[in-house]
């Protein structure tokens, strides 16, 4: 009876000791990540007050739009202490580097406001940052300063004309203007029989088809014009014309443009003109302007018209 004891005794012990040692090592309850989310979301609510406290000190508290981005970040005034410049892209321009924003912008799906090229410098230093591309209204961050990867330089370059105010200085060009001649001479001719027209260009009344313009100053920029004749159109007199032409006409045979009279009279002769041409830049390499110049108040010339009369003679 004591042996049996003892060995309900030794069990006793061996199950208690394992009892301890699991309750030592059972694994704690899984917990939901309600609480972690939460962490989470505060850490990205810190961090976003972070940043835009910091945005708004730095830019004396006119932050109006801030993302992840850096070329969708802009404020609606400059930021404080900074001096900025700035060059509208809209337009186009000789300057690649707007040609270059004009691209990008039109890529960049955030954009919202007109391409444009900003530098910027902080009050008293001389050294200017940029090009900055911007596509936003308002005005990009300031640049880090300590980072010496960003471009510096003395002053930003002057203005660049854009194509349309040089579009605007071909028009102004102190063109000549063509005048029309015919055949038979004499500006008289004869009722049913073709006359013919040729329009040329007087010498030495303004610039003409394969003229050279005196170089023209834009904004600090030398802008030379080459022009070319775009059309002709024939004003007959008896309200009728030719179709626009490139031809200049000529006398008799060869001549292609004619025209009969079938009433006798007095007729107001006239050609009108139109101009295009190309440009270049400080010298540089002639590119083609996309304007056409349609030249007024052509000289008018007077003709004739006078009919025939038929009488027998004797041989």
């Amino acid at each position: 009876m004591r042996f049996f004891a003892a060995i309900c005794a030794s069990w006793l012990i061996i199950l208690g000791a394992t009892s301890t040692a699991d309750a030592g090592t059972e694994p704690k309850p899984k917990t939901t990540n309600f609480q972690t989310g939460a962490h989470v979301s505060e850490k990205r609510i810190t961090e976003t007050n972070r940043l835009k406290d910091k945005d708004e000190q730095i830019s004396g508290g006119t932050s109006s739009r801030t993302s992840g981005k850096a070329e969708d970040v802009a404020w609606s005034t400059p930021p404080a202490k900074w001096v900025t410049k700035e060059r509208n892209c809209s337009s186009g321009g000789l300057d690649p580097a707007c040609s270059a924003t004009i691209i990008d912008c039109r890529a960049n799906p955030s954009a919202s406001g007109p391409p444009r090229l900003v530098w910027m410098k902080q009050e008293g230093s001389d050294h200017w940052y940029g090009p900055i591309q911007t596509c936003l209204p308002g005005y990009p961050p300031p640049p880090d300063v300590d980072d010496p990867t960003i471009p510096r330089t003395s002053a930003p370059p002057p203005p660049v004309p854009t194509i349309a105010q040089i579009r605007e200085a071909f028009m102004e060009l102190p063109f000549a203007k063509p005048e029309v001649s015919m055949q038979p001479v004499g500006n008289q001719t004869l009722i049913n029989l073709p006359t013919f027209y040729e329009a040329s260009w007087p010498k030495g009344a303004g610039l003409k088809p394969g003229d050279v313009s005196k170089p023209v100053t834009l904004l600090s920029w030398t802008i030379e014009f080459k022009i070319a004749s775009k059309d002709y159109r024939y004003d007959f007199g008896d309200d009728s014309t030719s179709e626009w032409t490139d031809s200049t006409g000529g006398v008799y045979p060869d001549g292609d443009i004619t025209h009969t009279y079938e009433t006798t009279g007095k007729r107001s002769v006239k050609v009108d003109a139109r101009l295009v041409g190309q440009f270049r830049v400080n010298g540089g390499a002639w590119q083609n302007l996309g304007a056409v110049a349609d030249l007024q108040d052509e000289p008018v010339a007077q003709l004739q018209v006078v009919g025939t009369k038929t009488r027998l003679v004797d041989n």
